[in-house]
């Protein structure tokens, strides 16, 4: 009984840890650090420091701006120039590992819960790799709600598109445990080569840290936010669009260098 709780206990810590490093990426971009940062302005501002409070609700905005600019979007993406690799390539891998990417409740008749737009842009890119390679398949992912990501992503594999699942990992939480996760189902079938899918934006950093479990990782990126385009006066005007997708690619470059040099 005793160990039951103290396996509970710690499940409970790191869960914390994990929303608590949420919360902080949240802080430093908006809305939640706009709102955060008027709120300072506006208290320095009733105790009389209105130099500073104006200094930091102009902070405030020029920040919101950036951030729902789609010039910042472009500065942000990763625009890796290397060649694709080909499907001969992709042949050589051992196993294809697709990863979660959310999912939501819906009324569609065919589930109680479906794929998100990302995760179902892993899932296509994946179906035709596995047609054309015959590779076997792992997928991977928990979810708060309902089915797991990696359940989940089976179903619709097979549902959808026709797919088997070989193995399916269903409790890693993050990227990291992706990684960590899958390691100890494929390392059993002494697999170590594999082609990793995910969408471009989140690649950059499933790579390294898939790399750093000692995978040799052929990169599948489905579809990314972001732009190769030029700048345009378009560019300089804010979008609800450009701050929701300038945000996610924020929210890697950070778990990128958390996972690169905070570790």
């Amino acid at each position: 009984m005793t160990n039951h709780y103290n396996e509970t206990a710690l499940y409970q810590g790191i869960l914390s840890m994990l929303e608590l490093g949420k919360l902080l990426t949240a802080l430093i971009a908006p809305p939640l650090n706009t709102f955060v940062l008027l709120i300072i302005a506006a208290i320095l501002y009733r105790v009389h420091f209105k130099k500073l409070a104006k200094f930091i609700a102009l902070i405030s905005f020029t920040w919101l701006y950036v951030m729902s600019a789609p010039f910042t979007g472009l500065l942000l993406t990763d625009n890796d120039d290397s060649p694709a690799l080909t499907l001969d390539e992709y042949k050589q891998a051992q196993a294809i590992v697709i990863l979660g990417g959310g999912s939501y409740p819906t009324k569609e008749l065919y589930a109680e819960t479906a794929s998100s737009a990302p995760q179902l842009e892993r899932l296509r890119y994946a179906a035709f790799l596995q047609k054309e390679t015959g590779l076997p398949v792992l997928t991977t992912g928990y979810s708060l709600i309902g089915i797991s990501e990696g359940d989940l992503m089976a179903k619709e594999l097979n549902q959808f598109f026709n797919v088997p699942t070989q193995w399916i990992e269903n409790k890693a939480r993050n990227t990291e445990e992706n990684a960590s996760f899958s390691k100890n189902i494929l390392i059993k079938d002494h697999i170590q080569k594999i082609i990793l899918v995910t969408n471009q934006w989140h690649m950059k950093r499933a790579k390294y840290l898939f790399e750093k479990q000692g995978f040799d990782v052929l990169p599948a990126a489905a579809a990314s936010y972001g732009s190769k385009g030029n700048l345009s006066a378009k560019s300089f005007v804010p979008d609800l669009g450009a701050l929701n997708s300038n945000m996610v690619l924020l929210k890697e470059w950070i778990g990128y260098w958390k996972a690169h040099y905070a570790q």
